[in-house]
């Protein structure tokens, strides 16, 4: 487990919330990496949509029973053992975020809330310090909250004790903006790390 920095608990700095995947790291090529056939949007549409993936990154499937049961829902026919296709599909931190986090520990109380799985949070993670300096790190398969679902916001809230427009949300799929919104946080559609660089130079102008 982190262990999270508590030094700006309750000293009234905004809580900046960021995702993962698309605004902290590449999600590269899953297509390429598993040897799919389909389209890259094809992919993304069957995985935010498909019951197996939200039951591993919700904490209630297996990393071993998840192997065994999506490769027909993504269509795979080829010959390899399918788990080391998946654990080919690698997730990177975006140069520079480590620099980036630093800063904005300055000014802001950060947290991740990601919908993720323990293979991918392990890629990032173990190859990278930044984490530590989380306050706080939400991760679907660990508290079963999978956005957008208000719950995942919820979590956020209680454990800084904090009101929906003390939240910046920073995110690259509108439905989690949309649900965030709803809720009074302030949430901003951010794509990679120098669109994250620049509305956070935006938010301190």
């Amino acid at each position: 487990m982190l262990e999270f920095f508590r030094t700006n608990v309750s000293s009234g700095k905004p809580v900046l919330l960021l995702d993962l995947g698309g605004v902290l790291a590449d999600l590269g090529d899953p297509v390429s990496a598993m040897g799919l056939d389909m389209s890259l949007a094809e992919f993304w549409r069957t995985w935010t949509s498909s019951e197996v993936v939200r039951a591993l990154e919700t904490g209630r499937m297996s990393v071993a029973d998840f192997l065994a049961t999506v490769p027909a829902e993504l269509g795979y026919q080829g010959d390899a053992l399918f788990s080391k296709r998946f654990y080919a599909w690698k997730l990177r931190l975006f140069p520079g975020v480590a620099d980036l986090i630093r800063e904005a520990t300055q000014e802001y109380r950060v947290a991740l809330l990601s919908n993720t799985n323990e293979i991918h949070w392990r890629q990032v993670n173990e190859s990278a310090s930044v984490f530590a300096r989380f306050e706080r790190v939400f991760l679907s398969y660990e508290t079963g909250h999978f956005k957008p679902s208000p719950a995942a916001f919820h979590q956020v809230l209680e454990f800084f004790e904090c009101s929906p427009g003390d939240v910046i949300f920073l995110d690259d799929t509108e439905p989690n903006i949309s649900a965030a919104r709803k809720l009074g946080i302030d949430a901003r559609k951010v794509v990679g790390v120098t669109e994250l660089e620049q509305m956070l130079a935006n938010y301190g102008a």
